[in-house]
Order: C-alpha cells, then structure tokens, then sequence
C-alpha cells in the first residue's frame, strides 16, 4: 500500500485537528506539515499532543513554506484569501490540493479552474459520502418531479459559522437549478422580508438557521398541491467531512491534473 505525505494550514482549528488526528493514527498517510498563524497560542506545540494522541516530534509551524516541503497533498479547510494563497503555491510546486473550504467567490472559482490545469485539485463545499449522495439524490429528483415542483433549502450550523447560505446548501441548490438546465444565481432567493409578493416561478429558497453546536442539517423541501418531499441530511461529527477530504487526497495525490467533486473521487475509485 502506498503512503502518501499531506500538509495541513490551520492545523490548530476544528477541522484541522480533526484531521492531524485521523492522518496519524492511519497507516496510509504521513504528515508532513502543519501550520497556524503566527499569532496563536499553539505555535510551536507538538503536534500529537496538541490533538491528543502522544508526542510525535512535530511541531505546528508559522512559516507557510513548510507546508510545501516533501509534500504530495495539501488539505485546505481554511478562509478563501488562505486558500488562494495556498492554491498558487501548490501549482508552482506540482502538489495536488484538496479544498474544502467555503464562501469562495466566483472569481476565485475561476481562478481555482486555471490552476487545474497543471495539477489536480479537488473542490468541495462539503466532503461528508452522505451530501455527495444527497446532492446526487436532489439532481435525480428534481428531474423526475419536473418544473411544477417547488423547491426550498433549510440549513442549519453552529452559531460560530461565518457564511450563510452554507456553501453545502449553496451545492444543493446548484444540483437543482442544473437539473432544470438553469443557473442557480438566475433562480436563487435568499431573503425574505416585509411583503415580498408572491413566490416566483422556478425560484429556489434557502432558509438559515444558525445556533449551538450543530455541525451541520440540510433539508430540500419538494412541494406541490397537497404533497411534499423532504430530503435531509444531519451531521453529528466532524469527523465525517475529515474522513471525505482524507479519501479525496489519497485518490489526488496520482490523479491527472483537472478541477475534481468529491462526486468525481466516489466515481472514479477514490
């Protein structure tokens, strides 16, 4: 079985722990790198004791030049301006990406596709297997039902999330709006308030909850005269979109240069 090394920016956050944790207990990956801002209070910090698991002589690092070092992966579940950055340095380097991170813009979208071309990286708003079959469930769905069909996302996070609607709910609605041959910015409704008038034709409503600790709910509401279908999605753990981004790096650190889906990985053996 061949071991692939992988570099981790923000290793002291949520997600990034969560993954240094699943990278050294799993016999598949070594971890090259990890870093933090230089500001922060775990500079410096071992990086098997920062997530629980015994001294491994690895530090988190400041300088983001290690993260490109002896590296065949970079995960990013990082802020949009970091990601660009990491992105470019991951093509001058020849090193395949994984980005999960969301709020990214569409010019940054574009960006993200030219860089592609030189080395694979793989983009998803949400790496959890389940969101992957829901987004392919609402695709399906939304084609069988036709255009008399009504359809609203509700989704729901943690109050300390920062972009709404989720870039997982965003996802969701963009299955939908390809599924009726439409882009979803032209059919897209995001807030309502005070007298708004009816409901538009082909309009796709999202609805944001935020509070606690969720990790993340998504619902696709399908309705018409006197029925209604709900597609839903809860996560429990965090561990499940590590799980995903750690699958997708496996399968892109030898996959030929192009712009991936998790959808793409679970297609293609990843």
């Amino acid at each position: 079985m061949k071991k692939i090394s992988v570099s981790i920016p923000g290793g002291n956050g949520r997600m990034g722990k969560t993954l240094l944790g699943l990278i050294i207990e799993n016999e598949k990956y070594n971890l090259a790198s990890a870093t933090c801002l230089p500001n922060e209070d775990e500079v410096g910090i071992d990086i098997g004791t920062l997530v629980g698991k015994g001294k491994i002589s690895k530090v988190l690092e400041t300088e983001p030049s290690f993260l490109f070092k002896n590296s065949d992966v970079l995960i990013d579940f990082t802020v949009p301006d970091a990601t660009m950055f990491h992105a470019k340095k991951c093509y001058e380097n020849n090193m395949s990406m994984v980005i999960g991170t969301t709020g990214l813009s569409k010019i940054q979208e574009e960006k993200l596709s030219i860089l592609s071309k030189k080395i694979p990286i793989v983009y998803s708003a949400n790496f959890s297997i389940g969101v992957t079959l829901l987004s392919s469930l609402v695709s399906n769905s939304t084609k069988m039902l036709g255009n008399e069909w009504d359809i609203e996302i509700l989704e729901m996070h943690h109050k300390h999330k920062v972009d709404a609607p989720s870039g997982t709910a965003l996802l969701l609605g963009k299955s939908a709006a390809q599924a009726r041959g439409q882009e979803l910015s032209s059919v897209k409704s995001t807030s309502r308030d005070g007298i708004v008038g009816k409901r538009k034709e082909f309009e796709i409503g999202f609805a944001v909850l935020r509070g606690g600790d969720v990790v993340g709910e998504h619902s696709v509401i399908f309705s018409n005269s006197g029925e209604r279908i709900e597609l839903v999605h809860k996560a429990t753990d965090r561990s499940i979109f590590a799980y995903g981004a750690l699958r997708a790096s496996y399968w892109a650190a030898t996959a030929d240069p192009g712009l991936y889906s998790l959808s793409d990985v679970l297609n293609n053996g990843g």
